[in-house]
């Protein structure tokens, strides 16, 4: 019998991966806002690869959050700002025993979604960006990057094998891994660049080719590493090297990076971080669930973090402003940036 999987808050990720699901197997029921539902006969997915993936018929599409009754697996890709209300949603309307693996920025989501639905929730991590073309009908998978999630317990652990064999199915591997919070952690310190190209208005592929864009996020990074160390994490590779390495690497000359490194600035040209779409859309965005997060885990450990906190405070002026945005230029930034820490400013 096929994987019953509902995915609530479907998105650009939520819907990407419901449908790539489908595609392979499941049985999937989309929660979403109303324009997905309008798109569903529409609704469709770009791989990496430029493959189209139509999702099987059998895939629902709904507001209703009453859908997930069936679920045997629930995805949750909400905006971390809506993960306490996913998990009421989730123990009002899906099983007792449903499994719920959490596909969301930031480290605190799956704590969160505890607090309401105890053990059976697994962290989970998309470290690729996927973007909405064609109205929303089109969702297309702009960077590389590995789908990971805890193992679980008992059922879950046997609910997240079958559901790693769907997505193996659909040539989407899900990787499980035994100590995915500090893989979460490592996906964290990319993640920053989310704040660099909010404030900045680059485009994820243009931010990484911009050396001075890449100089703030290094040092955001390297800033990164060092308070999670201290709040006890280990940050492990994402895109197959230390964080540590990867920041330093972005520092190198333009010439030198693309030359050695080119899989660590390769991104579709029109790809834009989830933070800056947030601000196109006149959204709040999850930037406390980023560069933020970094900020109050070293104000809680009694350390610095000025790089993190000079963007943090950016995004959140932007927040406020009418369009269109005034935007940073890279090379301002890094002179913002360069001056906290020249100052030694917390």
């Amino acid at each position: 019998m096929s994987l019953r999987v509902g995915v609530l808050g479907a998105g650009a990720i939520g819907g990407y991966l419901g449908v790539r699901l489908s595609a392979a197997g499941a049985r999937v029921t989309l929660v979403g806002r109303r324009a997905l539902v309008e798109q569903a006969d529409q609704l469709h997915a770009i791989a990496l690869d430029g493959t189209e993936v139509r999702p099987d018929p059998s895939l629902a599409v709904t507001e209703d959050p009453a859908a997930l009754e069936e679920a045997e697996v629930v995805l949750v890709t909400v905006k971390s700002g809506a993960t306490a209300e996913a998990g009421q949603l989730v123990a009002a309307h899906a099983g007792p025993d449903a499994t719920v693996v959490s596909f969301q920025n930031g480290l605190r989501n799956a704590a969160i979604l505890r607090e309401a639905l105890g053990p059976r929730v697994v962290a989970g991590m998309v470290s690729f960006n996927v973007i909405r073309e064609q109205e929303g009908a089109r969702l297309v998978q702009a960077t590389r990057g590995p789908l990971v999630s805890g193992i679980g317990e008992g059922l879950h652990a046997a609910r997240v094998r079958q559901l790693a064999a769907r997505f193996e199915a659909g040539d989407l591997p899900l990787r499980r891994h035994e100590h995915v919070e500090d893989v979460l952690a490592g996906k964290m310190l990319l993640n920053l660049n989310n704040g660099i190209c909010a404030a900045t208005g680059l485009p994820i592929a243009e931010s990484l080719r911009s050396r001075d864009a890449r100089w703030c996020l290094a040092r955001c990074m390297l800033e990164g590493l060092g308070v999670l160390r201290r709040a006890g994490l280990r940050p492990t590779s994402v895109l197959g090297l230390p964080p540590g390495l990867i920041a330093r690497a972005l520092l190198l000359p333009n010439a030198i990076l693309l030359r050695v490194a080119k899989r660590l600035v390769s991104a579709a040209p029109s790809a834009r971080s989830s933070t800056l779409q947030d601000l196109d859309a006149d959204k709040p965005t999850e930037i406390d669930e980023l560069n933020g997060a970094i900020v109050a885990l070293a104000v809680e450990h009694g350390m610095p973090a000025p790089a993190n906190a000079t963007v943090t405070a950016l995004v959140h002026a932007l927040e406020e402003l009418p369009r269109p945005l005034p935007f940073v230029a890279p090379h301002e930034l890094r002179a913002r940036i360069a001056a906290r820490l020249r100052d030694g400013e917390p």
